[in-house]
């Protein structure tokens, strides 16, 4: 008989707190996609796999003779990686987890070997009638710039210490840990808290690290079962390691999300950010002081405010087999190592599907513009990815696995610019009867 989609795991008593409709998503709170394949929840599975990988526009951190970037050529290896994605709801608890690992080797430029994981841990707890524990936990460790994020379930508060907008394929470790509490006062009226801290460190020492927090309230009224308005503020603090400087900022926004049926959940937010920065910059000296000292700039500190718009949009479309998910967003963002406390503008999409008999398949792009707020003379950065991937069935528990990635980005406006490939070819092991969703 063919095989059917993984139904997500459910208690008996459907009418139970972790079962009742708790509205539309507001983007505020996160309502996250871990451990959802296609629209629906995934039960735990893992899976291991060996594949034959193609990488192209490798980028170092580091120079040639004529001091230009390093020319890295195409290179072709093997790659073993695992994983396990799923999850799973109780009375009054919810555990959803996406993690994968995976090793590489190239056969003619080994020095870029390495290894990457990725955790997306999400734990929920009603503790009473009134108040529900968020707690969510992402990092990792990133080796290459292509290939690794478009296609995972990322939302707008991950990317504040992921690295999906970096210049080079350095070594990066990173985490961002969040917690929330949620009180209802009443059927209509909530109230959230919430705090988290994130870290990043990038091996080369050319390039910045991160040590972050936030925190931030929001207050959500019900005016209808399925619409929802809200108010929120949050105050974020970037201190940057490797270089001087730093910046704390004020966010405020209005929010209005809508679930049409359970197959339709969009939310929507509007509002601003007040940044205050700090660094270094290079002042020109006058030609009279320059006779004295001997030299034509100096390096002088400073402190800046501006103000930046603040929005953002999310749609999320559940067919029966199949899901759409589309996310847009503007505001600040901590950088790439590069380029510090910026603008940035960032959309996604992505598409999941869970076939009937063999095939999974799951394809994804995403944008991000990014413009320095102090920086002035770095122009903009612009990057551009996109994926395809797919499994089949080949037998119980083993399945074939494809899946091609480009990435396309500029900085300083198109003074430099880049295009890398990804190709990845080969076997997986999943056990269990349903064709393996990994994307």
């Amino acid at each position: 008989m063919p095989a059917t989609p993984a139904q997500p795991a459910q208690p008996a008593d459907e009418s139970s707190p972790a079962q009742q409709y708790e509205g539309p998503s507001i983007s505020s709170r996160d309502k996250t996609l871990i451990g959802e394949r296609g629209g629906k929840l995934l039960d735990f599975r893992v899976w291991a796999g060996v594949n034959g990988v193609y990488d192209s526009g490798i980028v170092p951190v580091s120079t040639d003779a004529t001091g230009h970037i390093s020319s890295v050529p195409g290179s072709e290896g093997v790659e073993a990686s695992f994983g396990l994605s799923g999850s799973r709801q109780w009375q009054r608890d919810s555990l959803s987890i996406d993690y994968s690992g995976s090793f590489r080797h190239y056969a003619n430029n080994s020095s870029y070997d390495g290894i990457d994981q990725f955790l997306n841990l999400r734990y929920g707890r009603i503790l009473s009638r009134r108040i529900t524990l968020d707690i969510k936990e992402t990092g990792g460790i990133s080796n290459l710039a292509n290939g690794a994020y478009t296609y995972l379930p990322l939302t707008a508060l991950d990317l504040a210490s992921t690295p999906t907008n970096e210049l080079f394929d350095n070594r990066t470790y990173y985490s961002t840990s969040r917690v929330a509490l949620i009180w209802k006062k009443s059927a209509r009226l909530s109230l959230s808290v919430s705090g988290q801290g994130y870290i990043v460190r990038r091996a080369s020492e050319a390039l910045a690290g991160l040590n972050g927090y936030s925190g931030g309230a929001d207050v959500a009224y019900r005016i209808t079962r399925r619409q929802t308005i809200s108010l929120n503020y949050f105050y974020t603090y970037y201190d940057y390691q490797r270089v001087f400087g730093n910046a704390n900022v004020q966010t405020v926004s209005a929010g209005y999300s809508i679930g049409l049926g359970r197959r339709w959940d969009a939310s929507f937010a509007l509002g601003g950010s007040y940044a205050g920065t700090t660094g270094e910059q290079q002042v020109a000296v006058s030609p009279a002081i320059v006779a004295i000292i001997g030299v034509p700039t100096i390096t002088t500190t400073f402190n800046d405010h501006t103000v930046v718009p603040y929005g953002s949009a999310g749609i999320v479309r559940r067919f029966s087999r199949s899901a759409i998910s589309l996310n847009a967003t503007t505001g600040v963002s901590p950088g790439n190592g590069v380029y510090l406390t910026s603008k940035q503008t960032a959309a996604s999409a992505s598409y999941s599907y869970i076939g009937l008999r063999h095939w999974t398949l799951g394809a994804s792009f995403a944008f991000a513009q990014l413009s320095s707020i102090a920086q002035a003379d770095l122009g903009k950065y612009d990057n551009y990815q996109a994926g395809v991937g797919a499994t089949y069935q080949i037998a119980p528990q083993m399945h074939m696995e494809f899946r091609y990635d480009y990435r396309h980005y500029s900085a300083n406006d198109g003074f430099y610019l880049k295009d890398s490939q990804r190709v990845s070819v080969g076997f997986a092991w999943s056990p269990g009867e349903l064709p393996l969703a990994i994307w």
